[in-house]
């Protein structure tokens, strides 16, 4: 109840936000869109009219005067106040106010702790909301920029290329307004974690730094590349296809449970699902079955940074990967993985694969809802680490094992088993291809962060190939989800010989 109440309040503040900006800034907008400079014109024609007529009739030149003096008062304002006076209908509506569900008389945000990541969530929703404005207030003025740019462009171009470059001002123009929209929504719901006492500011500063960081570093990579006589940049550096999918209808009551691991400790070791080609420079290529180790948290939309038994440190989804048992890493000695680095760090992640040698995986063949305290919840595809098969010495039909950091039972009729004493396990499990899709962009600060030892990924081999930088390459981040996990269907097509 508790937590449907905070998102009903969240979606509130939010719908309460959009109308409050619908009528303060886009309704009266469009209104001077539609008016165009009717007044403009009005005002001059009537005056011309009247001087002329002053000119040539001086018979009637006070009758005129006083005409002249009245149709100089004509403006927009004084008649747009007068049609909002007489036309309710363009008058802001009053804020939408919360409404109880039945007998409940909490109208507030409630503090909620989920047992599966013991995690406050309006902490989660602090981070998620912050993490949103920052990004918002990064594109819009990206957005900003590039209009500029465009605008620029223009005046020097051709009368076919002016029509293409009209167009994609237009497409920036909405995808800036849209950027705007979701601020302010995101900017609703942090004043509404901060009015019950969640520290927001601590998020919220460094998600802003990060974004003013990022910000300048493109200013300076633009400036560098006019210093370098590229004053004629193509059309494709105005691409802003990031903006498509902008709405967030969608994620107030999603979030994938690979994103919420903010309470796991770095570096921990992962076991690679799924084959991924790098793209980017800052990306790294895994191979499914091979172990890497995660250095940082993921940022919202699932990306984590990940070094191999080689040393090479890049961003993989996290979607693609699954996290060794805990318990497991940490029989080890700290000393083998954390506060090492290069190869004393890998030296107890090849330790651990020795030891975890025995651990079995089994691959869910359904989505599995769990329905007790003690079930499993899982995908269709998710991988699970078996614990035990049998109670006892008798097998009940429920395996026990870990997903995603939470151990409990499962129905193993739900699942296949993946590695075991079976030598032709491993030609059960063919690779499949990642659906297509567009790898997130960093920016150059992005790639300097990626590790110290790997000033150019190129030579390390866990970026692309391209040997030339590209505006591409180099534009911020898109924030936007990483790509999902092949689907059963690739995998069966993948399979085929």
């Amino acid at each position: 109840m508790a937590e449907a109440r905070n998102e009903y309040l969240f979606a509130l503040t939010a719908a309460n936000a959009h109308l409050d900006l619908y009528y303060q800034s886009h309704l009266p907008d469009i209104m001077k869109v539609l008016d165009g400079d009717l007044y403009e014109r009005l005002r001059d024609y009537l005056s011309l009219i009247n001087k002329t007529e002053l000119s040539t009739c001086r018979s009637t030149q006070e009758r005129f005067r006083d005409s002249l003096e009245a149709s100089l008062q004509v403006s927009r304002q004084q008649n747009l106040q007068l049609f909002l006076k007489d036309s309710s209908v363009f008058s802001p509506n009053p804020i939408q106010q919360f409404q109880p569900a039945g007998a409940d008389k909490i109208q507030k945000l409630v503090t909620l702790i989920k047992a599966s990541d013991e995690m406050n969530v309006l902490d989660k929703e602090a981070r998620r909301w912050t993490s949103r404005s920052a990004r918002d207030y990064k594109l819009k003025t990206h957005g900003e920029r590039v209009l500029q740019r465009l605008e620029d462009r223009r005046k020097n171009a051709s009368e076919e290329e002016v029509i293409s470059i009209i167009q994609k001002m237009e497409e920036v123009k909405e995808s800036v307004r849209k950027a705007e929209v979701s601020k302010v929504k995101a900017d609703a719901r942090v004043e509404l974690l901060r009015q019950v006492g969640v520290d927001v500011d601590t998020w919220l500063s460094g998600a802003m730094t990060q974004a003013d960081e990022e910000l300048e570093q493109e200013r300076r990579l633009s400036e560098a590349r006019m210093s370098n006589g590229e004053m004629s940049p193509t059309m494709e550096d105005f691409d802003f296809s990031e903006f498509e999918d902008m709405d967030d209808g969608g994620e107030i009551f999603e979030e994938s449970p690979l994103s919420l691991s903010g309470n796991r400790s770095y570096p921990t070791p992962c076991h690679v699902l799924y084959n991924y080609k790098a793209s980017q420079a800052d990306e790294l290529t895994i191979t499914q079955g091979e172990r890497l180790e995660v250095m940082e948290d993921g940022d919202v939309e699932e990306w984590v940074k990940a070094r191999n038994k080689n040393g090479q440190v890049g961003y993989v989804p996290e979607k693609y990967i699954t996290y060794i048992n805990q318990r497991v890493a940490e029989s080890l000695s700290a000393g083998h993985i954390v506060g090492l680095s290069g190869a004393q760090c890998f030296s107890g992640i090849l330790e651990l694969e020795r030891s975890d040698a025995t651990v079995s995986l089994a691959r869910a063949l359904y989505d599995y809802e769990g329905q007790s305290e003690e079930e499993l919840t899982f995908p269709e595809g998710a991988i699970i680490q078996i614990v035990r098969r049998e109670e006892g010495g008798i097998d009940d039909g429920f395996w026990k094992g870990e997903f995603n950091g939470r151990v409990g039972v499962f129905p193993s009729l739900v699942v296949e088993e993946l590695t075991g004493d079976d030598p032709n396990s491993s030609q059960e499990l063919p690779s499949p291809a990642p659906p297509p899709f567009s790898p997130p962009m960093l920016s150059p600060p992005s790639n300097q962060r990626l590790s110290a030892n790997d000033a150019d990924p190129r030579q390390n081999g866990s970026g692309s190939a391209h040997s030339s930088p590209d505006f591409a390459a180099t534009r911020l981040r898109p924030m936007r989800a990483a790509p999902p996990p092949p689907t059963k269907g690739t995998e069966s097509t993948s399979s085929d010989p």
